[in-house]
């Protein structure tokens, strides 16, 4: 028979023993995430995931505007007709429109890393197989698949890339990042002045396998490269702790620390997070009933009265600005081979425009292998010219603050567009062009305020749905603003001016981090 008073003796030292490790844990001194991370000095991974996220970025632009590149070779092999020739030259705006839902909902759910992973290789498989394409709506069909895969590699990345920042360097690098979309406008046409005027006879499959079919292979090698650095990157912590795996998150901040510093795990000063548990996660799916509910829990936030309001202008400035950049983008490679027939003669952009033929044949003799490089120039350098304003942004943009510079920038390409109904000079034209399709790099700054406004629970899906609706805008500049500028080009200048207006009163209204409001506050008190 056992003794009474050795059993209650131990259940009081295991009373004790609780009550110790109780105390202990409460002694820890405890961090929120955003110190947690700001306490991780930016290094050598930061610079790497710049690098990853960059190729991302790289890859979406490059694989939903290469084919603006090859439509004029590709005609020499596909027969097409022009209508489904606007249906290719869309086919992969319109995928991104379709699929970015979904990618916010799986980044949200699934992950940010394993979305982007998933999403680029199958996209990158996608547009291999479109490079055989032995008709025009293979060819249609392939890049929209390639469209609806690659969306994620864009607004995920924008989580991802904030997630492992403090507030004091998150907007800087998320500015930077964006620098690589316009690195992607310089690199494809690059690469087409070189691979394009190569003469290939070889026959694969029974298909003449012509230059813009390596082209289109070529354009893979972003994709490869950015799927084989994010298998070398961690989940972002702050997803790992709202899924509740503290130590998990804590281990990958440690990691960062030790990478970014070279000092030893003890020297992190951070031994408890505040533990956050609101993520949604697939495995609490268990029938559609319950993955509806899910997709709705991690939408219906977007719009919670509280944040509704900004939402709507949030997406109607970008819808706008993306809507109107890409709209002339789209049709500036036309413009530009018209104005350098004529650039000898003092026309304005507008009478360009009315006086040609959009549905000619501009390349007559690119099925011979004859290639004029000089649009390609051009196009490249207006790819410098964003990269330059991006870089701009990213060193400016604490000091001067992400709403002014999106008001400064809305000013300058008013007075670009009022000036193009003017100006007669071809290379003058041109610089004006340049600055007015750099509205869209307000796009940008519009999708670092939406990153720092929506809550890391629904972070991927706000930014997704931020850039669906600039996707969106992008679908409906390209095919309707391109058609407008032919036929009432006058008109559409104005409209656009007036458009402008309405966006800088809109954007006056943008929400402020609370990072910010500190600084400001801080700087007031200052002086």
């Amino acid at each position: 028979m056992e003794n009474g008073g050795f059993v209650m003796e131990l259940e009081d030292s295991k009373k004790a023993d609780k009550q110790t490790e109780s105390d202990v844990v409460a002694s820890t001194p405890t961090h929120t995430f955003e110190e947690a991370v700001s306490l991780v000095p930016v290094g050598k991974f930061h610079y790497y995931m710049l690098l990853v996220g960059g190729l991302c970025f790289m890859t979406v632009m490059v694989e939903v505007t290469c084919v603006s590149i090859i439509l004029p070779s590709m005609k020499c092999d596909l027969v097409s007709t022009v209508a489904e020739q606007g249906m290719l030259a869309s086919s992969g705006f319109l995928g991104i429109v379709l699929s970015s839902h979904a990618m916010g909902f799986f980044a949200d759910t699934w992950g940010r890393i394993k979305t982007l992973r998933a999403a680029l290789a199958f996209a990158a498989i996608s547009s291999l197989i479109s490079a055989f394409s032995v008709n025009i709506w293979m060819m249609i069909f392939f890049r929209f698949l390639t469209g609806f895969l690659i969306s994620g590699g864009q607004a995920c990345v924008f989580s991802l890339t904030g997630e492992f920042h403090g507030n004091k360097s998150r907007t800087k690098h998320v500015t930077l990042l964006s620098g690589f979309l316009p690195l992607s406008i310089m690199y494809l046409p690059t690469l087409a002045a070189f691979v394009l005027p190569i003469r290939i006879e070889t026959v694969i499959f029974g298909m003449k396998f012509s230059s813009w079919r390596l082209l289109l292979i070529s354009n893979c090698v972003p994709s490869l490269l950015a799927l084989f650095g994010l298998f070398l990157m961690p989940e972002t912590p702050k997803y790992v702790l709202i899924q509740g795996q503290h130590d998990r998150a804590l281990e990958i901040l440690r990691w960062m620390f030790v990478k970014n510093t070279g000092k030893p795990v003890s020297e992190y000063p951070v031994r408890h997070i505040t533990i956050q548990n609101n993520g949604a996660n697939l495995a609490n799916i268990t029938g559609i009933k319950d993955a509806v509910k899910l997709v709705w829990n991690q939408t219906a936030p977007l719009f919670y009265r509280e944040r509704c309001l900004h939402t709507i202008n949030i997406c109607i400035i970008q819808f706008v600005v993306l809507g109107i950049a890409q709209g002339i983008f789209m049709w500036f490679p036309t413009l530009l081979n018209e104005m350098v027939s004529t650039k000898d003669f003092p026309v304005d952009v507008c009478n360009t425009l009315s006086n040609m033929d959009p549905t000619t044949n501009l390349h007559s003799d690119i099925c011979n292998g004859i290639v004029d490089l000089f649009p390609f120039m051009v196009i490249a350098a207006v790819g410098g010219a964003f990269t330059f304003f991006y870089l701009f942004f990213s060193f400016t943009i604490d000091m001067i603050g992400k709403k002014n510079l999106i008001l400064t920038w809305i000013i300058i390409a008013t007075i670009c567009v009022a000036l193009l109904h003017w100006i007669t000079n071809f290379y003058v034209n041109i610089v004006l062009l340049t600055f007015t399709m750099s509205v869209g790099n307000v796009g940008g700054l519009i999708s670092t305020i939406s990153m720092e406004f929506f809550p890391t629970n629904i972070n991927a899906m706000g930014m997704c749905f931020v850039m669906m609706m600039g996707r969106i805008g992008a679908v409906v500049g390209s095919n309707v603003l391109g058609l407008l500028l032919f036929d009432y080009c006058e008109l559409t200048m104005w409209v656009i001016l007036g458009i402008y207006a309405v966006v800088f009163f809109m954007s006056c209204f943008l929400p402020v981090s609370k990072y910010e409001q500190r600084n400001k506050v801080v700087h007031a008190t200052s002086n």
